[in-house]
This record gives structure tokens, sequence and C-alpha cells, in this order.
């Protein structure tokens, strides 16, 4: 892994000189704030304004020109910040890269995000960056900050003045990347205010040059970090942030993200805001998924989730047990926990006993624990905190309780000794606002505190999450087989059924008793050798949803039915489609009864193929319980796709319904994410629907009922590799 020090970025995080390009002395400016918090934070490099139009701003030396202040510099500069009008931004870039300057941060909007001849300058912008080899950050960018040795260069107001000393819950810093400004510097402050420690924020705007995936791999490799907040619209370099964030388990750094664009408002905003789609939420979910990373719904979640990775450990199950003085608020959290996926357990009487010692007779013992205010006078609260420390009933511990007090209540030598042999999580939360002193007093002891009980819950259930299994590695496919080439150099941009099933067989997979007949009489035939009952479908890839036009016929139970259903399936195919694209009709075998599942691949642009598994039918788009991973996957990866559906207890003999063999079904998808790796230059999606998965007394263990493949729009026609 890449050492911090030898990163490309290592002296843009770490400069030694800082120049404002445009520098005022008016703090009404940006650019009059930029040099007014890089000094009033305390930066100890050199600060160099650049403005012809002064000899000094707040007693520092002024510069004519970026080349003049490296020159009495005597070295190139590391940073310049930029925030001058839009048309000058380029013929500045030109004089800082003839200057050596290092690393530019254009703080100047108007490019990408408004479109037109705009964007264009910031293609402009990004080819300086190429030629040149200057490191350029954002447009439109917020600035950074590198908290270790204050260095503010950012305009945001919560730096306007150094942050207040006060305790921190851990020493354990956390790091941002964030694709808003306004959003990143609002992380950084609730986070203070928690008692979270930094090491940076850092706003990549357009990412012109500088992406999220690089600014990731340096925290990453920094020894400063070791919990790394994202905030995502887009990621660009997709492969280069998956490499990242995958070394960051094996660097001890955990990685927690909020990704906005998930509804279509979001996504018209994402879009926008940084002149970037906001990705298919689908594809980033199983990106995410498939590197460890935490994903928060909200700011107050992803706070908790950092509050319990820096004072860890992690829960290594949901039970989650509760301690409050309040009932009212005790079982508000349990409804909370247990709407949100973890448990409440009762307690074993055992354990019930052991609590009573430390509550009143009228104190619930059961879990939730309500102690009763009385227990919080005479230390009870601590006693049953360290008992359930080493009780093998409960996985974390959550209190709940009002920290709107003026004086602090709790033992402080007591609570030291329970954070630094802390055994399980713990973490408050209050119901009420908490006053200063009752977070700096928890803070000082390596104890949380927060104020949203949604947030606090989710962290508790998502960071029992194990790690993700199942993956294959992703290397470069090998060379296709001549018949899988012949099939799809040789088919419309739709494959039909019985195409996409004839591409499938050459994976191994031939799941349904079935002949495709030209004439009436090979249809005949196909039925005697099949046997009844039957399904005929129309086969034309230009009928993908044939039963929408009438295109199929099921439980044909003899010749004659056979010969009707042939006559009506032609007269459907031409009155829908060209008479030319029918490929003949499809007879099959009727499937038994079963579940109906669906399984498929979808290529997304940036992410390569994403596998997926369902209950399907035609009412997949109706319940969408879906699971999506990054592709390929075992039979382990699969399997567990499946158990996380939330019908998967159909399979698993529900009601006294006969159990499915998932086994099979998993080595089904396995299969399918495996061709879709290896065939994601030539194909877009894959789509089996129904798999038809019978109990596991069945003379199959699934039926193919269904198929359809769609070819990567840049490879239909082609006749070659």
């Amino acid at each position: 892994m890449t050492d911090a020090k030898s990163h490309s970025l290592h002296s843009f995080f770490w400069p030694q000189s800082v120049a404002i390009v445009g520098a005022s002395p008016d703090v009404g400016k940006i650019r009059g704030r930029l040099l007014s918090f890089l000094v009033a934070n305390g930066y100890a490099g050199h600060i160099l304004p650049i403005n012809p139009s002064h000899k000094k701003i707040l007693d520092l030396d002024c510069y004519p020109s970026v080349a003049a202040a490296s020159e009495h510099l005597g070295q190139a500069i590391d940073v310049v910040l930029m925030a001058i009008p839009a048309e000058q931004v380029l013929p500045e870039l030109e004089r800082c890269a003839q200057a050596r300057v290092k690393h530019v941060v254009i703080i100047t909007s108007g490019f990408a995000e408004q479109g037109g001849k705009s964007a264009e300058i910031q293609q402009q912008i990004a080819h300086i960056a190429e030629r040149t080899g200057m490191r350029i950050s954002g447009p439109n960018a917020e600035g950074y900050y590198n908290a270790i040795i204050n260095l503010a260069a950012t305009f945001s107001p919560t730096l306007a003045e150094p942050p207040q000393p006060s305790p921190r819950i851990s020493d354990k810093k956390v790091g941002i990347v964030a694709q808003s400004g306004g959003v990143g510097y609002a992380l950084f402050q609730h986070g203070r205010r928690v008692g979270l420690d930094f090491s940076y924020v850092v706003t990549s705007g357009n990412e012109v040059d500088i992406d999220m995936a690089e600014l990731v791999e340096y925290m990453v490799a920094d020894d400063s970090t070791r919990v790394i907040f994202l905030y995502v619209e887009s990621i660009r370099n997709t492969e280069r942030f998956m490499q990242a964030a995958l070394r960051a388990p094996a660097a001890g750094k955990a990685i927690i993200v909020i990704k906005i664009g998930q509804s279509d408002s979001g996504q018209r905003a994402a879009a926008s805001h940084t002149a970037a789609m906001a990705g298919w939420n689908q594809a980033y979910g199983a990106l995410f998924e498939r590197c460890g990373i935490h994903q928060a719904q909200d700011l107050e979640e992803a706070l908790s989730m950092a509050c319990l990775l820096v004072t860890g450990p992690l829960p290594t199950g949901k039970r989650i047990a509760i301690v409050s003085a309040s009932g009212g608020a005790a079982a508000w959290a349990g409804d909370t926990i247990e709407r949100l996926g973890g448990s409440v357990p009762l307690l074993s009487q055992a354990t019930q006993h052991a609590i009573r010692a430390h509550i009143p007779s009228y104190g619930a013992p059961q879990n939730p624990i309500d102690i009763t205010a009385q227990a919080l006078r005479t230390g009870g609260m601590l006693h049953i905190v360290d008992l359930l420390m080493d009780c093998d009933e409960v996985d974390a511990i959550l209190v709940v309780t009002s920290l709107t007090i003026k004086h602090f209540f709790l033992d402080t030598a007591q609570l030291r000794r329970l954070a630094s042999s802390k055994r399980k999580p713990f973490i408050f939360y209050s119901f009420s606002i908490p006053t200063e002193l009752a977070i700096d007093s928890l803070a000082a002891s390596g104890i949380a505190a927060t104020t949203s009980l949604p947030g606090v819950c989710a962290a508790l259930v998502k960071l029992a999450q194990p790690p993700p299994v199942g993956y294959v590695q992703r290397v470069p496919p090998a060379a296709l087989p001549e018949p899988v080439k012949q099939i799809l150099n040789t088919a419309d941009t739709l494959l039909c059924e019985y195409e996409a099933k004839a591409l499938l067989k050459h994976y191994g997979v031939d799941a349904s008793l079935e002949r495709l007949a030209s004439s009436e009489a090979e249809a005949l035939a196909a039925a005697e050798a099949i046997g009844y009952p039957l399904a005929m479908k129309i086969q034309s890839p230009l009928l993908p949803h044939k039963t929408e036009i009438g295109g199929v016929r099921l439980n044909i139970a003899s010749a004659d039915g056979v010969r009707q259903a042939w006559r009506e399936l032609l007269e459907a195919g031409k009155n829908h489609s060209d008479a030319n694209s029918i490929r003949g009709i499809l007879v099959q075998a009727m499937a038994d009864r079963g579940h109906e599942m669906i399984i498929g691949t979808v290529r997304d642009p940036s992410m390569g193929p994403l596998v997926l598994v369902g209950f399907g039918g035609i009412a997949v788009e109706l319940y969408r319980d879906i699971k999506y991973r990054l592709a390929p996957v075992d039979t382990e990866g699969a399997t567990e796709m499946i158990n996380s559906l939330k019908s998967s207890a159909l399979l698993k003999g529900f009601r006294g319904q006969e159990p499915v063999d998932l086994e099979p079904v998993a080595r089904l998808i396995a299969t399918v994410s495996q061709m879709a790796w290896e065939l994601q230059d030539k194909i877009d999606e894959f789509e089996l629907n129904p798999v038809i998965v019978h109990s596991s007394g069945s003379s199959t263990p699934f039926t193919i009922a269904d198929a359809l493949l769609r070819k990567r729009a840049s490879d239909t026609g082609s006749q070659e590799d």
C-alpha cells in the first residue's frame, strides 16, 4: 500500500506554502475570507497574498503575481487558492503552471454546473492539468482544512475562528471528503459537537482533476485518519475508488458514506449542483457493500456510526440492551431498534436478578431496563452497564436519558474505567437537548452522546452487519469461445428467449425441456417428444414481452391444441412485429409449480455488471424484493443474496410448504454473474424471469421459464470481436 508521504497529494494536504490569488483585506468577499481564515486559524507555513493593488494585507507582504511570490520564496508554491472571476481562471492557471505551482484549488464557480460554454472552459482546465502535471482541485469547491496543522484553506464560516478546545471522545481522527462544501463542513461542525476529532475536511467541487477516489486513496494511506466520512453525489473513477476502499480494512480504517440522488428530486439537485449526474442508486449500493462501506441515510446516523467506530469495539450482533430512567423513552427506543432490524431481547431471570440489586422494587429489569430516577442518584445506572458488559445475552448497550443538566450526575472515574475496558459498544442518547457540560463530561471519559434516536439505533444495527462474503476477484475475462461469439455476432440487439437460453447452455445451464419449431409439423413433433401439457411462445427479438401481445399459450393438452396455438401465435406475432423477425415458436414442457424468481444482470457504465436476484414474475416491479451485487459472485455470495430477500422465508418451508434446495439456485446465480462478467463488453442486460424454483422433492430444482438478453449498443450489428 502506498505510504501517504509518497502519495502525489501529500503536499496538497500538508503544504509548506499557500498563496491566495486575488487576496483582499475585505472579509465580506470570499477571497478576503480565504486569507483571513488562514491567518486566524494559525497556519504556520508561508502565507502569500497575491494582488498587484496591495503592498500588504493583514501585515503580510503582498505580491503582484504568483511568479513573484515563488521567486521570493525561493521554491515552488505548494498550494494556490483561486477565487477570481471565471473568465480570469484559464490565464491565471497558465501563469501558475509556468511558476511550477504544485496544486491549485479553484473556489470560483460557473463552469460545468452551468453547462454550455462554461462547461467547455472546464474541459480546458482539465487539459491544463493533464498537459502541465499541475494538480487542480475544484472548480466550484469550498476549499479544504487540515486540522492537524491548522490549515484552513476555505471560506466556510465554520472556520472563521479556530475551533475551541474541548474534550474528544477518542484520539482516533475522522477525515471528510464531500462533494458539497456546505455539507462537508456541516459534518465537521456537528462532529465536533459530539466529541469527534478530525484530520481533514476536503470539498472536491466539480472534480476536474483531483477526484473523490484519489482523496479516499490518500486518507486510507494516511496514519492520521481512522474513519473516513464521504458525502457522495457520484463517483467518476469507480475502479480506483473500489481499490482504495478495499484496502481500508487492512489499514485499520472504516468508511462511512452518505449517498444522495436516491430519488428523482435528489438526482435533479445533484446534477445541477456539481454537473455530475447522480449515479444509479442500486449500483452504488452494490459498490459500497462490496467495499464494506457503512451506508448512512443522514448526518445523524453517520455521526453515530463514527462515534461507535472510534470508541469501539463494534457490535457482534443486533441484540441491544436499553438502560433508561424513563420508561416511556425506553419503550420508544425499543420500538425504534426493532423497526430498524435490531432486537431488544428479554433478559434471563439470572440477569434480571442481578439488575434488581441496583434499582428500586418498582423498576423494570427485563429489557428495556427502567432503572427509575432514584437509581440515577445512587449510581445504579453505571453498575448495570458494567454488569451488561459481561452479559452474553446482549451485543450493545444504549443508555437513554436526559442530559439537560447543570451538574453531572455520573461518577466520572467509573465512566472512564468502563470506557477504557469497554467490552462491547456503549453509547448515550439524550431525549432532551444536552448541555455542553454533559457532552464534554462524557467525551472526557471516552463516551459519546447523540440526540438522534433513529440515527444511533440504525448505527448500532448496521455496524453489526458481518463483512461481505462470496465475491470473486474481478480478473480480466478470457477470450470468448467461438460458439458464444457466433451467437452474439449474428444476433439482433435483443435476443429472444430461445437465443438467450442457447447462450446460457454454453455456461453449463440447461433447465427447461423445449424445442424451437419453424413449422406446424415441427411443433407437433416437438409436442409428441416432450409430452403434454405444453406451453408455446412466439419467438422474435422484436417481442421481448410476449404475454402482453398474446404471444403465449399455456396448458396445451392435445395435438389439436398445438395446431390452434400455432395459428394464433403466428397471427399475434405478425400483428405486432415484422413477420421476417419471427424465429419460430418455442414448444416447452409445462413447469411444475414453484416460487417465481428473477435472476439477471445489468451493466452499469462505470461499475460494470451487477447481478440481481429477487422474487419475480409479473409482480417483480410491484414488490421490488430484489438484491443487487457487483458481479461476479460465488455460490456463498449468491446464497447470501437469496437469504437477504424479505420473502426468502417462502423458500425455507414457510407455513408447512416443502422447502427449496438453495444450492442449485445459488449456483445458477453465480454462473449468470460470471457470464455477465465475461460478456461485459458484449451485453447490457440479461434476465431470467421467471425462474420457477421447485421444492426439494421435485425432479429438477428449477425451470427457466423465460429469458431475455440485450446486447450493448456499441456491439449491435458487429460481426467482429
